[in-house]
Order: structure tokens, then sequence, then C-alpha cells
């Protein structure tokens, strides 16, 4: 499963237990699926008025909602918006009806598979769509940036196309003793060349407009009022409004060996960063994947595409300075991480491009992860301010069987794009299928994983769960660590443990290791600590847990009260029956019960009523609303809280950043809070929870 594919779907549908159902299919499919449901025109338009979606399902058994109405509000929206239909049975003619008025597809309700497929193929076009605009908003930037660079270069530069003017720059005006473009707009450039010249000037044009690039700079002399005066013609492809054409540049034929040589330098590289620009870099990427294969005992080329995350909104604060204060500063730190042989670019405004020549995935990786860490860890000054920014990483490896230039750019970007999807500042690994590739990368994740655990190289760390209705228990939440040269967060390893089915064996670990230190604790210092652990997909599925854990608890002495098991609302959702059981099971041996990720389902208090968890530990996502829509968000976690509390459970938020997220958490009466406010992860268990009543 991979854990950053978001998917925001919207859903019309009369039934909640088929919405539920959809949500249900689309989750074993892999994807973090955010809903929203609506039940009439009303409330579509507030929707797509309120809220970005990347899907729409839409039922045709809506009486307040007819699907050619869904159709016409998506459009008259603006939105990118594909919209799937779904009917009781097959209806042919509608769906021809629907398809031409612009709906992706109509399913059939009875045939899950086919709709797991068609959004999974909607989606992906979705993503494509994105990145495309992105790419032409990048290549619209760059052609501005290039033009005002023509603008002020000391160069005379011309484009011409058929021998006739189509741009000239000031100093190229300037040359000729013109005084705009528009006095020699459409003039054949052939009568600006002195007579015993325009022989050969003409043959080269010709030769360099039939594609034949291999034309050596001309000595000639140009026309000008003061006499002629003697150049050197330089000759490159370029193109005007995606128009081919001739860039001339005109430089004194006195100028020296090494400005000729700035100047090709300067053609390469991106004047903001030193980095080499994007035309450069893609010559020099199709290069190497041509000319440096990698034999079969070579590990394979590695690919970067670095996105600073929200860049935009950061530069609407701090100004339009930042960007290049942020891509310079970024430049810097992937220099320090790259050999000689590599390459970088800076292949948009916001996004930097590296190549790793025979580095293989666990150096690439290494390398991404190195960035990604300097760059958050970084302080960035803009003026007389300071801030911080994060990276979103997609990380390609091109092994023996070759890749295609273009394909293996477009595989990082979309990697870049999940990294993105799940909340930025995070590293993502192509996955390109099942394969030979992949069936190495999982070997070699699972040598790792297998490493790690006979070498007791995983450790935890404890963050405070502090109470805000005046207890002063000692809480604590259990995070996993690893030690491989550096400390890898979850993010690293998890997804990989997932695929290869090891995550029973982490949560084991885990589990064995907390109950030592609560032991420990308990035996020589008489503290009975409460500790929050999480609890995977393959362990709440197993029938063999709750045996183990009544094992482990017997053996370390620790009373099951101390512990609290979290499990995934989307997790007890798909597996509904297993987390009863589970439930069950640890009620028995005295454990808590936490619904985590609480409100990212469509009817989370349903959920509650077939299990009927101890604590709620809300979404994130709530918590970011609280940050970004102010008393609106809160309103939104109040009505959560006080059902919460109707129902006897008690309430834990997670992620609180700042003290006006905190004081707005107490105003709504959630229980416990948690984030790096308080206190980021520790090793040790040292927080000083008498002092935390608000």
């Amino acid at each position: 499963m991979t854990q950053d594919d978001v998917l925001r779907l919207l859903i019309a549908e009369p039934s909640l237990n088929d919405a539920e159902m959809y949500i249900s299919v689309l989750r074993n499919a892999g994807h973090a699926v955010r809903a929203v449901r609506i039940e009439d025109e009303e409330d579509l338009r507030e929707a797509l008025d309120e809220k970005s979606f990347d899907l729409f399902l839409c039922s045709d058994g809506l009486e307040g909602l007819a699907l050619t109405q869904a159709l016409q509000a998506v459009q008259r929206s603006g939105r990118d918006l594909p919209l799937l239909g779904i009917s009781d049975e097959h209806r042919d003619e509608l769906r021809r009806t629907i398809m031409a008025q612009g709906a992706a597809d109509l399913l059939n309700k009875a045939d899950l598979e086919h709709l797991k497929l068609a959004v999974e193929r909607e989606f992906q076009r979705l993503l494509q769509r994105r990145r495309l605009r992105q790419l032409e908003k990048a290549l619209k930037e760059t052609e501005r940036r290039c033009n005002a660079l023509l603008d002020s270069s000391r160069d005379a530069i011309a484009y011409v196309h058929e021998g006739m003017h189509l741009y000239a720059n000031r100093a190229y005006l300037e040359k000729f003793g013109v005084d705009a473009f528009e006095d020699i707009e459409g003039m054949p450039l052939l009568d600006m060349i002195a007579p015993d010249y325009q022989g050969e000037f003409k043959s080269c044009l010709r030769q360099f407009s039939k594609g034949d690039y291999n034309v050596d700079d001309m000595k000639l002399e140009i026309v000008t009022d003061a006499g002629n005066l003697p150049m050197v013609a330089t000759f490159s492809a370029a193109s005007i409004d995606g128009e081919p054409c001739t860039q001339i540049l005109l430089r004194d034929q006195s100028s020296s060996q090494e400005l000729e040589q700035q100047l090709e330098s300067l053609s390469k590289q991106d004047l903001v960063t030193g980095l080499l620009n994007r035309v450069h870099f893609q010559e020099q990427l199709s290069d190497a994947l041509t000319s440096k294969l990698p034999e079969e005992d070579d590990p394979a080329h590695g690919l970067l595409y670095i996105q600073v995350d929200n860049l935009a909104g950061g530069s609407q604060t701090l100004g339009v300075t930042m960007v290049d204060s942020v891509m310079t500063d970024l430049a810097e730190i992937v220099r320090e991480q790259l050999t000689q042989d590599a390459l970088a670019a800076r292949f948009a405004d916001d996004v930097i491009t590296v190549f790793l020549p025979y580095s293989g995935v666990h150096e690439t990786v290494a390398v991404a992860e190195a960035i990604r860490q300097k760059l958050e860890d970084h302080i960035l000054e803009v003026g007389d301010r300071s801030t911080t920014v994060t990276c979103s990483i997609g990380a390609v490896t091109l092994g023996e069987r070759g890749a295609d230039m273009h394909q293996a750019l477009s595989d990082a970007a979309l990697a870049c794009e999940t990294a993105h999807s799940g909340g930025g500042n995070r590293l993502h690994l192509h996955s390109a299928g099942a394969g030979e590739g992949d069936s190495e990368e999982n070997a070699a994740w699972k040598d790792r994983l297998e490493d790690a655990l006979a070498e007791d190289r995983f450790f935890l760390m404890y963050m405070p769960v502090v109470s805000l209705q005046g207890g002063s228990e000692e809480r604590y939440e259990a995070r996993i660590r690893l030690r491989e040269g550096s400390e890898k967060h979850p993010a690293d390893f998890i997804p990989a443990a997932e695929q290869l089915q090891m995550m029973d064996r982490i949560d084991c670990w885990v589990i064995c290791t907390a109950l030592k230190m609560l032991g420990e604790r308990l035996r020589k210092d008489n503290i009975e600590t409460r500790l929050h652990l999480k609890l995977s997909e393959q362990s709440v599925t197993s029938p063999d847990f709750i045996d183990f854990l009544s094992r482990e608890l017997k053996a370390s002495g620790v009373p099951g009260h101390q512990l609290i098991f979290q499990v995934n609302e989307p997790i007890a959702q798909t597996h509904l029956n297993e987390a009863r059981q589970l439930f069950r099971g640890l009620k028995e041996l005295g454990c808590s019960f936490c619904l985590d990720h609480f409100g990212s389902g469509l009817n989370s208090f349903q959920l509650v009523k077939h299990l009927p968890a101890d604590l709620l530990k809300l979404d994130r996502t709530l918590i970011a609303e609280i940050n970004a829509a102010g008393e609106e968000g809160a309103e939104r976690v109040k009505a959560i809280v006080d059902h919460a509390h109707e129902l006897r459970k008690q309430v834990v938020a997670g992620h609180v950043e700042d003290v006006m997220c905190m004081a707005m958490l107490w105003q709504q009466e959630v229980d416990y809070a948690q984030g790096d406010f308080l206190q980021s992860p520790s090793e040790t268990l040292d927080y000083d929870f008498s002092g935390t009543v608000m």
C-alpha cells in the first residue's frame, strides 16, 4: 500500500453504506482516501466552493442531483474534476449521454473491480494534467526570464526566421544604430550584412534552417551609419512561441577566447543558482543514459526531482526575492552532497533535478534524505527576516534495462507529486511495477530490515501526551526509529516493511522493547507510565496477536492498563470484524484502545458504535484546519469533541505546533494534546507533567 497516495474524493450517493463500501475498496487498493459525501445540488455547489477534490463519484439514484446536473455544476465551477457516474445496472444509453457531456465513465455498482481500475486511471490522468500545467507555467516563467535576460544582455542578439527579423534585443539595435525594433521588423537580415559576406552568410542560414547545426562561427562585417564593423556571428537553434527559428549573436572580432568560453558556460547555466539550466541538463542526461548504461554488476543510476514545498505561498509573505534566495541556498545544499560526476540543474522555478550515475537505490535514497534533512534544518535569511522551508523529493533508479530521458523525468516528477500530496517534507521512491528492478529493491529492503532486527538497530523515541483538563499522569506515545548511518524516520522504512509483510515483526519488537522499559521503570522507580503504541494493519488482522501480547505482559509483569493501542480509522473500517476481535482481546487484558486518524472517514462516529474505543485521536487534517481556518476549523473540532464526550470517549489531538493551537484545543475541551510545541520525541522520559495543566 502506498501511504502517500492521498485521494480527495467527493461522493454523491444516497446510501451511506454504499459510500463507505466505495471508500473501503479504494483504501484496499492503496489510496489514503479523504472523502466528503453530498446528497443534492446545493451540497455540491457548497462543496465545490469550499474545497478541492481529485475525483467525483456520482450516483444516478439521487433525487436532488441528476448526473447531467452534476456535470453542469462541475463545468460551471471551472475545476478539473473527473466525474465517474455509478448506476445500479448497465445503462449503455446513459453512459454514452454523460460521456458525451464530459463524464469520464459510467460504472456498475456491482462491479467494484471496474470502479477500482477506473478511479486509478482517472486519478493518474489528473496527476499528469496537473504536472503538465505546472510544467507549462514553469516554461512560461522561464521564457519570461530568458526575455528579460536577453533584453539586459550586452551582447547583440537577434532571432530570425527565413532571413527575417522576429526579435532583437537592445544591444543589437544599438549596434546598428536603430531606435526601435519596429524599424527593422520584417527587414531581411541580409540587407544589414556587407555585400562581400552576403553569399557565405546566406549559405550558413540556409544550412542551419535545414537542421544542420554544424556551422562554425562566421567572421563578417555589418553595415551601420558609422561604416562597416567587423563582427563574429554565432548561430544557435531557438524557438519563439513554439516555432523554430535561428538565434544569431554578434560579437566584436576583438573578443577574447576567454569571453567566448564564459559565454558558452553561461548558456549552459542557471544564472541565479549556478547549476545547469534545464536544456543543458536534459542534453547531458540523455547522453549519460545512452553512454553510461549500467552493466550487470554495476549499481543503477539515480535521478532526483526536488521541489520546494509551497514556495509560491512563501513568496507572497516574504516577497519575490525569496524564490531566488531559497533556490540559491538549496543549490548549495545539493552541491555539498554530490560527487564530481553527478549533474544538478535548476529545472524550474522551484525545482532542482539531480542525476547520480552508478549510485544504486540505497545511495540515491541516502543523498535525497540528506538534502531533505539539511533543507529542513536550514534557516533562510531574506532581508531582515528569517524563515525555514522544506522540500518534497521524487527518486527514480534507472537500471541496466536502460531508460528514456523523458520517461525518467516524468516518473521522478510523479514521485515528487506523491511526496507532496502526502504532506511534503518527505521522499518518495518511484516504483515501476513488478519486475526485476522491484525484486532487487525488495530483496535489498528485506536484508536491511532483517539486519536491523537482528542487530537491534531499531530504537524508540517517546513523545509526551499531555492532559489539558487537569490530569498529571505520566503518558507518552512511542515512536520507532532506525539507526542506519543517520536516524531514519518511519516514512523511510515503514512502506517497505508493509510491502514485505514484516510489520507484525516490527510491532512485536516495539511491544517487547516498550514492556521492558515500562517494567524497569515500575520496579526501580515505582513510576507507572502509560504508553501509546501504534498497531499496523498486519497486526490488527493477525489471529495470534492477542496470545503474543498476553505472554509478553505476563513475562514483563506490566499491568495491561499501562498500554493504549492505536489503530488507524481507515484500517479499522476496512477490517472491522478483525478490529472488533482485537478490541475484545485487548479489553480482556486490561489494555485501552484508541482510534487514530479519527475524522478521516465519512461517518466516523458510526464506526465508534461498532468499535467503542476508549480514546479518539483526531486526524491531522482537523488540526490543520484549526491553524488554517481559525474559528471555522475550531467549530468542527468542537462538534467532534462534544459528541465524543456524550459517548464518554476521550479525545487526543496531535501535531500541536504553537500556543494559539494549544489554547484553542483547551477551549474546545480536548482531553489530551501532543506535538513539538510541548516536546519533540526524545529517547528519555523526562517531561514534567505537573507543570502543563492550563
